[in-house]
């Protein structure tokens, strides 16, 4: 699915991934630092489904996949995605809840950058009549757990997942904010 206008924040810029973002993409995800947390291969671990899976991301029926760039740049910072779904997780057509994931390159760690981005997609959602937003993240992940916890995330249940094509398993904390007016009225402006 894609929004087709992008989402605009202070500094940065929310946009629908294109194929041409392929390369930048998996580069941030099979990267050993870059994506050692995330569900993703590592470099050279993607199987046919994993690619077909790729090759399918900029029309994805279940889902959003975006690309993060500086605005006043546009060079791309990372990437970020949202998909509807119900309290089981199966996917929603009513957009009650958005599950985000999200990946900053590490290059641009610390700068506010995916805190940025996070917020757009809450006044996104929000505006679109979502209530509820959840994420996972590896609990070794001090900065996303961190960072989702200054956005007022709550942990909802602990839990794990596992690395694609990999034995690594990783204990998880799966975090959840209701959205709020503030996010609806911020979804409001950015609309405008």
């Amino acid at each position: 699915m894609q929004i087709k206008t992008p989402l605009e924040g202070a500094r940065v810029r929310v946009r629908d991934y294109r194929k041409e973002d392929l390369s930048f993409c998996t580069g941030l995800w099979f990267d050993a630092e870059n994506g050692r947390f995330m569900s993703d291969p590592p470099a050279g671990g993607a199987d046919a489904a994993y690619q077909k899976a790729l090759d399918g991301l900029e029309d994805n029926a279940l889902g959003f996949y975006f690309v993060i760039e500086l605005r006043a740049t546009g060079e791309r910072v990372g990437t970020c995605c949202a998909f509807p779904q119900d309290e089981e997780g199966a996917f929603d057509e009513t957009h009650q809840c958005y599950d985000i994931g999200y990946c900053v390159a590490k290059g641009r760690w610390r700068q506010g950058y995916g805190e940025e981005a996070v917020r757009l997609l809450m006044a996104w959602a929000a505006a679109r009549g979502a209530r509820e937003m959840t994420a996972e993240a590896a609990k070794e992940n001090a900065a996303s757990c961190s960072m989702l916890e200054k956005l007022g995330f709550s942990v909802l249940r602990e839990g794990s997942f596992k690395k694609y094509g990999t034995d690594l398993v990783f204990p998880s904390r799966v975090y959840a904010k209701m959205l709020g007016e503030a996010e609806r009225a911020e979804g409001r402006e950015t609309a405008e």
